[in-house]
């Protein structure tokens, strides 16, 4: 997923490298997973349990994760999470993204990524 935050009065220039950081886009990932996880089909809860995390990106390692994001040949049951669906960050992209970004936007004015130091 693409996003861009808005300068707002800020030198961008200048706090550029801090926003590029391995820290803050993996701060992003798991922010990102943590909000569209009612998106994710779940029967034993390891899609969501065993998911690495890295500088805007999360990877779900169950061995089946691919099969169940592309959704092939699947019906998904919804006792647990009523909104699971094939290819579930999509889905949640248009919902849960001005959250995302109010999480990061937030993130960033309490100090997350030390823009005074």
């Amino acid at each position: 997923m693409r996003f861009t935050c808005g300068a707002g009065g800020v030198d961008a220039m200048k706090y550029r490298k801090k926003l590029q950081s391995a820290e803050f886009w993996t701060r992003a990932a798991r922010e990102w997973h943590a909000l569209y996880t009612p998106y994710v089909p779940m029967d034993t809860g390891r899609l969501l349990r065993d998911v690495r995390f890295g500088p805007g990106t999360i990877e779900h390692r169950a061995p089946y994760a691919r099969r169940v994001y592309h959704g092939e040949g699947l019906d998904f049951r919804r006792d647990r999470h009523p909104l699971a669906v094939a290819k579930w960050d999509r889905a949640a992209e248009k919902a849960l993204k001005p959250e995302l970004l109010r999480r990061l936007q937030s993130f960033i004015d309490e100090g997350g990524l030390r823009l005074g130091r």
